[in-house]
C-alpha cells in the first residue's frame, strides 16, 4: 500500500493541526482544560476604559450566604492600572462546569463608555484559594492570579470606600 500526499493535502493537514492551536480542549472528568485567554472569551475586555473594583468586607467570615452583601469599592480609570488587569486577562483560562468551592474576595465590573459589560471575580488568598475568573454561557473560566494583579489589588483596597446607602429616600 502506497501513500501519496499532494501539496494541497499537506496544506489541509497543516491547517487542521495548527489552525486552532489556542482553542484546543480536552475533557478530563468534569473539568475541561483549555488554552484560552479572557480576550478569547470576551473581546470587549480589550476596550475597557474604566473599572469598579469591589472588595467584600468579610469574604472568609462565618456568613457564607451573605458575605458579598457588604463591601467597599474603588473606581479605576487610569490606563496603567487597566493595563495590569489586561495582563491578567491575557493569561490562560481553563473552563469548568461548576464553581470551585472557594470564596471570592471581590469582583471587578468592567465598563466601556459608561456601560457595564463584564464581571470578573478574584481571590488573593493563595495558600488555599487563589484565582481569577469570569462566567460565560453558564461555565466558569479560571486563571491563576498573577502576583502583579495581587499587588495592584492590595494597593487599591485601602483606597476603596463604602458606597452610600440611599435607603428609602
Amino acid at each position: 500500500m502506497k501513500l501519496t500526499i499532494t501539496f494541497s493535502g499537506l496544506v489541509i493537514i497543516t491547517a487542521l493541526l495548527f489552525g486552532c492551536k489556542n482553542k484546543v480542549q480536552k475533557k478530563t472528568g468534569q473539568q475541561q482544560v483549555a488554552s484560552l485567554t479572557a480576550f478569547d472569551l470576551d473581546e470587549r475586555l480589550k476596550t475597557a476604559d474604566s473599572l469598579l473594583v469591589v472588595f467584600y468586607k468579610d469574604p472568609y467570615g462565618t456568613d457564607s450566604l451573605r458575605y458579598t452583601r457588604y463591601y467597599k469599592q474603588a473606581s479605576v480609570t487610569d490606563t496603567k492600572e487597566i493595563t495590569v488587569l489586561q495582563q491578567q486577562l491575557a493569561q490562560s483560562f481553563a473552563e469548568q462546569e461548576k464553581l470551585r468551592n472557594c470564596r471570592s474576595e471581590g469582583k471587578i465590573w468592567c465598563f466601556t463608555k459608561g456601560k457595564i459589560f463584564q464581571t470578573l471575580y478574584f481571590s488573593t488568598r493563595c495558600d488555599d484559594c487563589c484565582h481569577f475568573y469570569l462566567i460565560k454561557d453558564g461555565n466558569f473560566y479560571y486563571s491563576k492570579i498573577m502576583s502583579s494583579t495581587t499587588v495592584w489589588l492590595e494597593l487599591l483596597k485601602p483606597l476603596a470606600i463604602e458606597p452610600v446607602n440611599k435607603g428609602d429616600l
